[in-house]
């Protein structure tokens, strides 16, 4: 018996020394893949602080590879486009596509002589298509180095779409390369156990950029200990004005032997004309992308299916693949796009547009668009749904097209439901049953007294509730005496502050909040004939209840006051903020400490960050 004791002792030690071993190694394996986690979050952090030399400092001259956009010894693929409209044709775009497939045929491109593309699809000016195929499977990091000391190196893992981002066949769009410099584009490729196979090295002279863009902004470091977030700053702004030379034939009178003519002769004319794009930007305010626009249009871009989904032109949404190529565009006919989209996850994408004409009431109407068809069609028409408000400002104006409600952001809530941002009445509305002929405002968000002349809108309006404390102290139950002393007085103190001229609304779900609430979140402008004025504007977050009826400040936080426009995004603690009025956005933590701030020199209307993974990256 004794005996069997020992064995099953030393048989159970042996288990546990066993179990300690496996957990030992799966600590040390867990810490491994964090401290690599962590460093792949450095490398992304494109801050000259993180890194240690430059890349391309450690490469002998004798291993770089030029590539050359023109001249006797062009070895890239170029795509001549006459204007942003034709980059924006599909048909355009798809010959391009038919070119490379073509060259793709006829020839094996491997490591040792890929096929490069400048820009081909004409998407991305920052840009260059790269295709090679590898004897093993593998995926490819790349990084883009400078030889100057302000800019750091950009460095990315790029996303091929094999098993576990592993393929023998490499197409991508890399992106990150700095206007009119020249670049080395480092390729590194590593097998299935992340171990570096083959590492090849490329020069490339950049052209300029093509809307005068600058290619380094001025930023400052504030005093918060918490690390700016990865990604790039997507820029919606102004034009900037660039020179265009042309030239054309005018008649010159002229003397010959006595007798005046006129002759035609060849004028160079320079002019002034202005120039969009989406721009995009490093955590060193490194331009890393620019994204041609036809006019002044667009206020946000969405990954949608796998692609990405943005306004061309103040007519015109596009649909662009990873590569850059125009995969459709819709045309919204009659109308012009006149700020943001929402897509409802259903092949749909809503539109807040202008009707075309010198008549039109601005930013009053919403388009639908529908993605595998085309077909477009009026949603939603705030001048009948709100008639009599329409009719007031119309009478109140002595204009049939006042400026009377400006949509400026849109959310969908539902199966044909929507909410609506008005900037002229500091109100969100939620909208029913859109897509029909009887479309009903469910509720309306903002402070009542907008509406206090309006009975049947006013009933619409949500009540405010103050948010719950687990630690709140029960309030007692008023006496008669004093009830009736508090039935004496005109008007209870406000909750909190609705919002006023707000932007960017965003409407999020999430499974800490009961059914029928949601988060909404936006940048309390607190401007506009109905504020009560003050010095800050306010990022804002509500906990809208839909079976009670009431709206809760959840979250607050003061900014800078910017009267109109901007935004403000809050991620894990940290608030992106655009601040239009000063032209400038900031990243700062919870505590109000700025992590950094980027001067921006034309109008800017709003500014997200983006990471950009399972597009370009991985």
């Amino acid at each position: 018996m004794k005996k069997k004791l020992i064995i099953v002792l030393i048989t159970s030690l042996l288990m546990f020394a066993a179990m300690g071993g496996l957990l030992w190694k799966a600590s040390q394996t867990s810490k491994m893949l964090e401290k690599e986690e962590r460093e792949k979050v450095l490398e992304e952090k494109d801050l000259l602080e993180n890194q240690t030399g430059k890349a391309i400092d450690s490469v002998k001259n004798v291993d770089i590879v030029p590539l050359y956009i023109s001249g006797k010894n062009k070895n890239v693929i170029t795509v001549k486009y006459n204007s942003v409209k034709d980059i924006y044709d599909p048909e355009k775009s798809a010959a391009a596509e038919e070119n490379i497939t073509n060259i793709k045929k006829k020839s094996s491109f491997s490591t040792a002589n890929p096929l490069w593309a400048y820009n081909p699809y004409g998407t991305n000016r920052s840009s260059m298509y790269v295709y090679f195929k590898t004897e093993g499977k593998c995926y490819c990091k790349y990084t883009v180095s400078v030889k100057d000391s302000k800019f750091p190196d950009f460095t990315r893992t790029l996303i091929n779409g094999g098993a576990g981002n592993i393929s023998k066949e490499h197409e991508y769009q890399i992106i990150g390369l700095v206007p009119g410099k020249t670049n080395y584009i480092t390729l590194k490729l590593y097998n299935k156990n992340d171990e570096l196979s083959q590492s090849l090295t490329y020069s490339i002279t950049m052209p300029k950029s093509s809307c005068n863009a600058k290619t380094m902004i001025k930023s400052s470091t504030g005093y918060s200990r918490k690390e700016i977030q990865n990604g790039l700053f997507t820029i919606f702004g102004e034009g900037r004005s660039v020179k265009k030379t042309s030239t054309k034939i005018v008649t010159k009178k002229v003397v010959v032997k006595g007798k005046k003519r006129i002759k035609r002769v060849k004028k160079t004319v320079t002019k002034k004309v202005k120039k969009y794009a989406i721009l995009l930007y490093d955590n060193s305010g490194v331009l890393r992308g620019e994204i041609p626009l036809d006019g002044y249009c667009g206020r946000n871009v969405e990954n949608i299916y796998d692609n990405i989904v943005y306004a061309c032109a103040n007519n015109k949404i596009t649909e662009v693949n990873s590569l850059g190529q125009v995969v459709k565009t819709f045309r919204i006919n009659g109308y012009k796009q006149s700020g943001e989209f929402a897509y409802d996850g259903f092949g749909n994408i809503y539109v807040i547009a202008t009707e075309v004409g010198r008549k039109s009431v601005p930013n009053s109407k919403v388009i639908k668009i529908e993605l595998e068809s085309k077909k477009t069609s009026v949603a939603l028409d705030m001048n009948g749904l709100l008639k009599s408000v329409y009719k007031s400002a119309v009478k109140k104006s002595g204009k049939s097209n006042p400026d009377w409600i400006c949509l400026n952001s849109i959310q969908v809530a539902g199966t044909n439901k929507l909410l609506l941002s008005s900037q002229k009445l500091s109100s969100i509305f939620k909208v029913s049953s859109v897509n029909s002929l009887l479309p009903k405002i469910d509720y309306i968000i903002s402070d009542s007294k907008i509406w206090k002349n309006n009975k049947k809108l006013k009933r619409k309006v949500l009540k405010k509730a103050a948010m719950e404390s687990a630690d709140a102290t029960p309030t007692p139950e008023p006496t008669e005496t004093f009830k009736s002393i508090l039935d004496t007085k005109k008007s209870k103190p406000d909750i909190f502050p609705s919002q006023y001229g707000q932007n960017a609304i965003k409407r999020t779900s999430s499974s800490s909040l009961a059914e029928g609430q949601y988060y909404l979140s936006m940048l309390n402008n607190n401007s506009g004939s109905y504020s009560k004025g003050g010095g800050k504007s306010y990022y804002y977050s509500y906990i809208v209840d839909e079976n009670a009826r009431t709206y809760m400040l959840s979250s607050k936080k003061a900014f800078n006051k910017t009267s109109k426009n901007g935004n403000v995004v809050k991620k894990d603690g940290i608030y992106l903020y655009c601040d239009s009025g000063k032209r400038c956005f900031s990243e700062s933590d919870d505590d109000g400490k700025l992590i950094k701030k980027f001067n921006y020199d034309t109008g800017i209307y709003r500014v997200y960050k983006k990471d950009w993974k399972n597009f370009w990256f991985y």
